[in-house]
């Protein structure tokens, strides 16, 4: 254990726990006795426990005379030693003397309800099973600062309901996820997260080295590569739920190492793929949606409309030059890069970027991203200029990525040396592993990936993503 100064509070603690070790009890153990009902259980159907003889197991939060309140998840129950009797006096001295705010008791006795009609449980027997050698935070000074709540993670956990309740749902949504696709017959598969190779998205990796194999590694941008080497392997329909890395900025909608879904498979084109999308989305919004919010469908929108409606350029049937996109960007005072006034179709989703994304506010599906900045999307044989590749909008924000995904291995290499060649920003390197697999054949696929993350922070309602992570990166 770290060394530092303790506080008084932290120095009492101790020496209870060294006084209770002297009573031959550890405060670390339950010396066999278990909870036999949990709180949740208890106070969901009290009519169902009441003068049954209990142990449950909480941590204590308030102390008023003779009263507790313990808790156990998000559950809470009032527990209360009766001074009048005899046989609970020890008991009562042994609380006074030993038990602090956090400490986490067993308690026993039967259930009933106070001539106030609280529920509560009657102390028969009580043993502290982990003494907290550190108190609980100050509600006020430790919570409501949103830095302090983070940095303190654990004790903000301990104390925050609605902090608590959004990553039990979480919980709930993932495991809701897994339920949906397996009854749509998908198999959730593992691939690495090492890669020799950072690929299946355009972003900055983590970098880092095996010193015994001598070779850099990649913490993994997306998992969709090796997805996809799954379904030319011979599966037809898998995802696969887990962590990737960007290393990149850190703000109220990206954290370093987030989590997502990508799903894949055989025979669905883009717009099936879409409806796999939004019927999955549904069905969460269905069950976990927070708030009076209502969604009922989603908007489905062409980029090269919307760009039209705010550019009067028309990309699709009338593209405008080079200078003229450029132009139009100047007038509107869009600043591009120099990377960006090289190519049409970096302008083309820069409009789109600057002045309409962030305006999505209900569920919109855009399609027609540009075959440039989509490299591993089919072509659009209608008008090569676009994609076969949606993204969908929720609340302003990406919330998923789909493509009829690129089977042919020669367009595929293609693809992959006009991307590298156009990257200036950070190496990308030419994955002929997977061109080779491409080789074998991957039958034609369609395939989306979905950030958690964001979705969840929709469907509850939250304004930062630090709200829906367990333990959210922080700088320092």
């Amino acid at each position: 254990m770290q060394e530092r100064k303790l506080n008084d509070q932290e120095e009492v603690r101790r020496k209870k726990l060294l006084e209770l070790k002297t009573l031959g009890e550890d405060g670390y153990s339950s010396g066999g006795l278990t909870p036999n009902y949990s709180i949740e259980e208890v106070t969901s159907c009290p009519d169902n426990y009441l003068n049954k003889s209990l142990i449950l197991g909480g941590r204590v939060l308030t102390v008023r005379g003779p009263f507790f309140v313990f808790k156990e998840n998000n559950s809470k129950l009032q527990a209360y030693i009766d001074l009048k009797e005899e046989s609970i006096k020890e008991i009562h001295q042994y609380f006074e003397k030993y038990v602090d705010i956090g400490d986490y008791v067993l308690v026993s006795g039967p259930l009933f309800t106070t001539h106030k009609g609280t529920l509560s449980i009657r102390v028969q027997q009580l043993k502290i099973i982990s003494k907290a050698l550190k108190p609980l935070p100050e509600k006020w000074a430790g919570i409501q600062s949103p830095e302090l709540a983070v940095r303190n993670r654990v004790g903000n956990l301990i104390l925050n309901e609605e902090l608590f309740n959004k990553l039990t749902l979480r919980a709930q949504i993932i495991s809701e996820l897994r339920k949906y696709l397996s009854e749509l017959g998908y198999l959730e598969f593992e691939t690495p997260i090492l890669h020799k190779i950072p690929g299946g998205a355009s972003a900055r990796p983590f970098k880092t080295h095996h010193n015994t194999l001598k070779e850099d590694l990649y913490l993994r941008i997306a998992p969709e590569l090796y997805l996809k080497r799954l379904i030319v392997s011979g599966w037809t329909k898998v995802y696969e739920i887990g962590k990737s890395f960007r290393n990149e900025g850190v703000d109220n909608f990206h954290n370093p190492e987030f989590s997502s879904i990508e799903i894949y498979s055989t025979y669905l084109g883009l717009e099936k793929t879409m409806e796999l999308t939004e019927k999955l989305i549904q069905h969460l919004l269905n069950k976990f949606l927070v708030g009076e919010r209502e969604i009922k469908r989603f908007e489905r929108k062409a980029m090269w409309e919307l760009v039209k409606e705010k550019t009067e350029l028309d990309f699709y049937s009338n593209p405008p030059t080079l200078s003229e996109a450029i132009q139009k960007a100047n007038e509107l005072g869009i600043e591009l890069t120099e990377e960006e006034k090289k190519s049409l179709s970096r302008i083309y989703e820069k409009f789109f970027e600057e002045l309409i994304s962030e305006k999505l506010d209900y569920p919109t599906f855009v399609y027609g991203f540009s075959s440039e900045c989509s490299p591993l999307a089919k072509e659009d044989k209608s008008n090569n200029f676009f994609s076969k590749r949606f993204e969908l909008y929720i609340g302003g924000k990406e919330i998923a990525n789909g493509f009829a995904e690129q089977n042919d291995p020669f367009v595929q290499e293609e693809q992959f040396k006009k991307q590298i060649a156009s990257e200036s920003e950070f190496e990308l390197k030419l994955d002929y592993d997977y061109l080779s697999a491409l080789e074998y054949g991957l039958p034609p696929t369609g395939g989306v990936g979905i950030g958690l993350d964001r979705l969840i922070m929709f469907l509850l309602d939250s304004k930062s993503i630090k709200e829906v992570i367990s333990f959210p990166y922080l700088k320092g």
